[in-house]
């Protein structure tokens, strides 16, 4: 016998939940390659050549190959050094202006081949690059196209076959690069023409035999900051207008990231007299909070010495560097709070407030479309003090906030305490500490939805702005002349905040300017002139308020003379 158990299905209908699609992204954004160099954040740049053993800055290409001797070069001591400091990247200069290559072109005689080191077999290049894929290390070469050696320099379709030939050999042989670095250095030839520079065949050759390589500074893919100081601008923007770089058809906005470039020492290449003139830790700090810290790429020069290795003091420095940075980022206030969003894309949780406390910075907060405001509230464990508030966009979708402040709730009060416009891959804002139970992210404007993909705090008195508090200081600057020496004369040297650089004119020159743009009116109420050695015998500053004014004298004398010599300033403006 057989028993019948009704049963009953009940089918329970309503609306379907649909998922929220992601973000449409805001044109321009970075091309995979792009991104993976902003996130890297810090590249290290290694000025290695004959100028090492000259003590020059620039060669003149007259220099004997045998000049060139390194005793004990080590290239896995470069790529464990920045590695342990946490470099991404790493770029040789294979060719400086003074035309010598580290590799054994067959298109020079000026190069390693010709050099009594290691009996003309030595190939620094091909070190370099075995030495970065065994560290797991980038690599990126500098060629400069100023070539003082080359005697078809000047000679402009000749010495552009030349410039593609040394391309095609080094990417050739020795790749794959993920970058080539170029400046826009030029001379005239021996001909007494100034060469002219076929940057498009230059890029092809590039895109052609190494289709994923970045091309830098002056190239399509990475810009100058614009100074040799490490310093970005408040707001600096990785979307800017097309320009000659990418092509003489690119129109509209393009994605063209900034990268700063600056010394651990005074000079480029290695000189022994400035072992006691690295920079301080705490000058390395405030320039890595003003390059990483503003939506920008940190590339910090450390040039091997004599022997062929990073010096010791050098590497005492780097060491010192990167232990400061992870005290200052050892411990995220913000990691794993609860978070709410003011407004969540779709109540889905794939766009959730959490995401900006995660620690994935492929996780982001976002809104609704035409939701251009809005906020992420975080509440801290407990009222704890913070000096340090990093903010990250999703970069993948473009930049899209265009203003931002941020705020924190005081005993039971909140009050704003920071703010910004662009954010970018990443802002790092310092301020004076505040006490807080929780933080508010507060986007004021935004040109699509915002994605945040993290929002954090941190506590270090490491963190503490250095510096003497000028208002010049690593402001945009320039000079009625230069001295012959090269960029480490530059005007930008007289406001970068150190000691041991300095602006200088060519020797014959006796009247010049130098010329500080504060960005915004100022009132001053002292002017600090710090002369290396007693020269100037008159002298007189002068201001104005907009760039439509006419020069109005503040104030003049007959000497600066001793170092640090300070006026009393009767007028404010903006010099």
């Amino acid at each position: 016998m057989h028993r019948l158990i009704p049963t009953l299905l009940v089918i329970l209908a309503g609306p379907a939940v649909r998922a929220a699609e992601p973000p449409t992204p805001l044109l321009p954004v970075p091309s995979p390659q792009q991104l993976r160099w902003q996130r890297a954040e810090m590249t290290m740049f290694l000025h290695f050549g004959v100028n090492t053993f000259t003590d020059r800055e620039w060669g003149d290409g007259k220099e004997s190959p045998d000049v060139f001797h390194p005793s004990d070069l080590d290239c896995r001591q470069w790529v464990r050094q920045a590695r342990a400091a946490g470099f991404g990247m790493m770029i040789l200069t294979a060719k400086h202006h003074d035309g010598f290559c580290l590799w054994p072109s067959r298109y020079t005689d000026h190069s390693v081949r010709s050099s009594k080191w290691q009996n003309g077999q030595g190939d620094v290049v091909r070190q370099f690059v075995d030495a970065c894929r065994e560290g797991q290390m980038l690599a990126a070469f500098y060629l400069s196209p100023w070539d003082r050696h080359e005697p078809s320099y000047g000679d402009s379709p000749r010495y552009n076959q030349h410039f593609v030939n040394q391309l095609t050999e080094l990417l050739t042989t020795y790749g794959p690069f993920a970058e080539v670095w170029f400046d826009g250095a030029c001379g005239e030839g021996p001909n007494g023409k100034r060469q002219e520079y076929d940057w498009p065949s230059y890029y092809g050759t590039i895109r052609k035999l190494e289709p994923t390589a970045l091309i830098a500074i002056c190239g399509p893919d990475v810009r100058w900051v614009g100074n040799e100081s490490g310093v970005a601008r408040p707001g600096e923007s990785s979307v800017r207008d097309a320009d000659a770089h990418q092509g003489s058809d690119a129109r509209g906005k393009v994605w063209y990231p900034a990268e700063c470039d600056v010394s651990i020492r005074p000079g480029w290449f290695y000189h022994s007299s400035q072992d006691d003139k690295v920079k301080s830790v705490e000058h390395l700090l405030d320039i890595y909070f003003k390059s990483v810290g503003r939506n920008s790429v940190l590339l910090l020069n450390v040039p091997p010495n004599r022997a062929g290795q990073i010096s010791k003091f050098d590497v005492q420095r780097l060491t010192e560097f990167r232990a400061a940075l992870d005290e200052i980022f050892k411990t995220d206030l913000c990691a794993g709070r609860p978070a709410h969003g003011s407004n969540i894309r779709g109540n889905d949780p794939r766009f959730a407030a959490a995401n900006v406390t995660d620690g994935n910075l492929d996780t982001y907060w976002a809104t609704d479309d035409g939701v251009t405001t809005g906020s992420v509230e975080i509440e801290l464990e407990a009222a704890q003090p913070i000096n340090v508030i990093n903010v990250q966009e999703y970069i993948p979708l473009g930049e899209r906030v265009r203003r931002y402040h941020v705020e924190a709730k005081t005993a039971g009060q909140w009050r704003t305490v920071a703010s910004g416009t662009i954010i970018g891959h990443r802002n790092l804002l310092r301020i004076p500490a505040v006490t807080a139970q929780a933080l508010r992210l507060v986007i004021d404007e935004a040109a699509a939805c915002p994605a945040i993909c993290s929002f954090g705090a941190y506590q270090s008195e490491l963190a503490a702005p250095a510096g003497s508090g000028s208002l010049a200081a690593h402001q945009p600057a320039e000079a009625s002349n230069v001295h012959g020496g090269g960029t480490v004369f530059g005007a930008d040297k007289a406001v970068v905040d150190d000691p041991e650089t300095r602006w200088a004119t060519a020797d014959e020159v006796r009247q010049c300017w130098l010329e500080v743009d504060l960005r915004q009116p100022q009132t001053l109420d002292r002017i600090t002139i710090a002369e290396l050695e007693p020269r100037i015998t008159k002298f007189q500053i002068e201001y104005r308020l907009t760039l439509d004014e006419a020069w109005k004298t503040a104030m003049s004398g007959d000497k600066a003379g001793r170092p640090n010599e300070s006026f009393n300033a009767t007028t404010g403006g903006q010099p």
